[in-house]
C-alpha cells in the first residue's frame, strides 16, 4: 500500500492547491496515561467534569481530545507548547459542541497556536473536493519554452492529484523538457515563483532530468532523525519507496548538468520550496527573485474518526548539504519587480545563463 504525507500550502489561502504525497499511515497513538497528582498537585477535570464544565457532548468531546493528543505527540513545535493551557483554550473555544462538526473551529484555532503556520485542518467536504479533483480545476498547467534561442524555460506551478495522475504528471514535464532539449539548449531555467504547493513527487520526477539524479534533500524531525528524498531514473523516491514514477523511459538531458536558474516568489510556497531546495547545493545552480513564503516544512496527514484530515507540520526541510530551512527562502540574487518593466527577475536569470560557459562556448 502506498502511503501518503502531503506538503500543502495553507488551507485559507489555497484549498486548490491540496495534493498527496505520501509517507506515513494516518494512526494516533492512545492518549498517554497521566500519572496521579501528588499531593501539592490539583487533579486533572475528569471527562465528566469536563463535559459539564462546557456542555460539550461525550462525542465531540472525545473527537476533540483525539486531535489535541495528535498535535501533543506529532506537532514540530511540541516541546514549545504548553499544553495545559492550550487544551483549556480548546475546549472553551469549543463551548456548546454536539457533533463533531461543531469542533471543527476549536481544532482550526487550536492548529493555529501550534505557531508553525502550516498545520490545518480540512473538512469531509474538502478531502472529497480533492480527492475528486474539483479542489485543482483552478490551477494552470506547466509549459515550456525556448528563450533567446539558446535556454530552456520550464514553467512549474501548483499541482495535485491522485497517485496515477501524478505519475502522467510527472511524465508531461519531462516530455516537455524532451521536447525543449531537442533545440540544444545550453542552459535551463526552472520558474516556481507561482507554486503555490500541492503534490511534491510528481514535480520532483518531472523536473529529474534538469535537476540531476541523486539525493535532493531530506526531512528532519524534532528528535533529530532524517528521512532523505531522491530523484534517480524518473522516480521521486522517499527513504526507500518509490513516490512518483515517470510512465516509460525515463529522460536525460543531452548535456548533463547544464547551469539552471531557478525563480523564486512570495507565491513559492510549500511543495513549491521544496523543489527550491532540492536545486539547493547542485553546481552550476543560482536562484532569483524574491523570498519564498517560508512554509519550508513537510506535513502529515492523519484522518480523523468522521473523515476530516488534522494536516500537522511534523518535520524540516534540508538540502542535499544539509542545510535546514522552516522559513523564508532567500534567493542568491534577490530581484525586485518594479512597475513598468516585464520580468527583471527572468531577464537577470538570462543575464546569468548567457555568461557561464556552456552557453558563452556554444555561440
Amino acid at each position: 500500500m502506498r502511503l501518503k504525507v502531503l506538503l500543502v500550502v495553507i488551507v485559507c489561502v489555497l484549498l486548490t492547491a491540496c495534493g498527496i504525497n505520501a509517507t506515513e499511515t494516518p494512526l494516533g497513538p492512545a492518549p498517554t496515561e497521566k500519572p496521579a497528582p501528588t499531593a501539592t498537585e490539583k487533579p486533572s477535570p475528569t471527562v465528566t467534569e469536563t463535559q459539564s464544565a462546557y456542555d460539550i457532548s461525550a462525542e465531540a468531546l472525545a473527537y476533540l481530545d483525539t486531535a489535541l493528543d495528535l498535535m501533543q505527540e506529532h506537532s514540530i513545535n511540541r516541546e514549545q507548547i504548553d499544553w495545559d493551557a492550550l487544551r483549556t483554550r480548546t475546549y472553551r473555544r469549543a463551548f456548546g459542541a454536539q457533533t463533531t462538526a461543531d469542533t471543527y473551529r476549536a481544532i482550526q484555532y487550536a492548529l493555529r497556536d501550534l505557531g508553525d503556520n502550516h498545520s490545518y485542518l480540512m473538512t469531509p467536504e474538502q478531502v472529497a473536493q480533492m480527492e475528486d479533483g474539483t479542489m485543482v480545476a483552478a490551477i494552470s498547467g506547466t509549459s515550456g519554452r525556448l528563450l533567446e534561442g539558446r535556454l530552456g524555460y520550464v514553467y512549474l506551478p501548483s499541482w495535485a492529484g491522485t497517485h496515477e495522475a501524478a505519475d502522467e504528471h510527472a511524465t508531461a514535464i519531462q516530455d516537455i523538457i524532451r521536447d525543449l532539449d531537442a533545440q540544444d539548449p545550453c542552459g535551463w531555467i526552472v520558474d516556481l515563483r507561482e507554486n503555490l504547493g500541492g503534490a511534491m513527487w510528481p514535480m520532483l520526477a518531472g523536473i529529474g532530468p534538469i535537476l540531476g539524479e541523486g539525493l535532493a534533500g531530506s526531512f528532519v524531525a524534532p528528535d533529530g532523525s532524517m528521512i532523505h528524498w531522491y530523484y534517480i531514473n524518473g522516480q521521486a523516491i522517499y527513504g526507500d519507496e518509490v513516490q512518483t514514477e515517470i510512465k516509460g523511459a525515463a529522460y536525460t538531458l543531452s548535456e548533463p548538468l547544464p547551469p539552471v536558474a531557478v525563480l523564486t516568489g512570495p507565491s513559492t510556497s510549500s511543495s513549491g520550496e521544496a523543489i527550491v531546495i532540492a536545486f539547493r547545493g547542485r553546481p552550476d545552480t543560482r536562484s532569483f527573485g524574491r523570498a519564498t513564503s517560508g512554509l519550508s516544512t513537510a506535513t502529515r496527514e492523519i484522518e480523523l474518526s468522521d473523515g476530516a484530515w488534522l494536516i500537522l507540520a511534523v518535520s524540516t526541510f534540508t538540502d542535499r548539504t544539509g542545510q535546514v530551512y522552516g522559513s523564508k527562502i532567500a534567493p542568491d540574487e534577490i530581484v525586485n519587480q518594479p512597475k513598468g518593466q516585464d520580468d527583471p527577475t527572468l531577464q537577470a536569470a538570462v543575464d546569468w545563463l548567457l555568461d557561464q560557459s556552456a552557453c558563452a562556448t556554444s555561440k
